[in-house]
């Protein structure tokens, strides 16, 4: 018995020791999962901890935004299909992407259905810059038409190197990269988000290319 309480002690206190440990790194932003006026397919993240109290104010109203404008496309499409007779379908989801650094990458996507063969995905990226207190776009990456035509060749050497993904006759001048194309920041450099269409079939689903920094710096 005597020995068992001595055993629990020693448990008690490592735990009391490690627990704070292994609590989430400060330096991290705070990620939570929000419904739209509590609709479960309208997901979107609100954030804590992002550096200053107005930037956490600013990412938050840009999801905000963000769900707004895709509750209006929902109940557009829930119209449309009682009056052309189909099912109709639309949700949101958003994936955290990169979260450490001072840098902050979000992945939003919607699908939405409107009859037809199949529905449709089509994703945005919201990266910030905790440090520089701003939004970053693409074009804020790639600011010259060499570097943009550097990680257009990447992609596209990529590309014709697996035909079986991406369309077999797909030309460089079809890839299109400027400040809606969608990001997000990996330890190496960025990864590029094609949208359904742009670079491969339909069944390629969204296609992601990690560019390393060497390729653009």
């Amino acid at each position: 018995m005597k020995k068992t309480l001595i055993l629990f002690a020693m448990l008690l206190a490592l735990f009391t020791v490690v627990q704070p440990i292994q609590a989430a790194p400060t330096k991290n932003v705070i990620v939570e999962t929000e419904y739209y006026n509590d609709i479960e397919e309208l997901k979107f993240p609100q954030v804590k901890q992002a550096g200053t109290m107005k930037l956490t104010r600013k990412i938050n109203k840009d999801f905000k935004d963000y769900i707004e404008k895709a509750a209006a496309m929902r109940k557009q499409n829930e119209e449309a299909g009682r009056k052309y007779g189909y099912k109709p379908d639309f949700q949101t989801e958003f994936e955290v992407k990169y979260n450490t650094d001072g840098k902050l990458s979000i992945i939003m996507s919607s699908y939405i259905f409107t009859g037809g063969a199949h529905g449709s995905t089509v994703v945005e990226s919201y990266n910030y810059d905790l440090k520089e207190k701003q939004r970053v776009y693409l074009t804020d990456i790639l600011q010259t038409p060499g570097q943009q035509e550097k990680v257009k060749q990447y992609v596209y050497t990529y590309a014709k190197a697996r035909p079986e993904i991406f369309y077999p006759d797909l030309k460089k001048e079809d890839i299109s990269l400027n400040e809606k194309t969608a990001f997000f920041y990996t330890d190496d450099g960025i990864a590029l988000v094609f949208q359904q269409y742009d670079i491969a079939p339909y069944v390629s689903g969204n296609q992601v290319i990690k560019i390393p920094k060497k390729v653009y710096s």
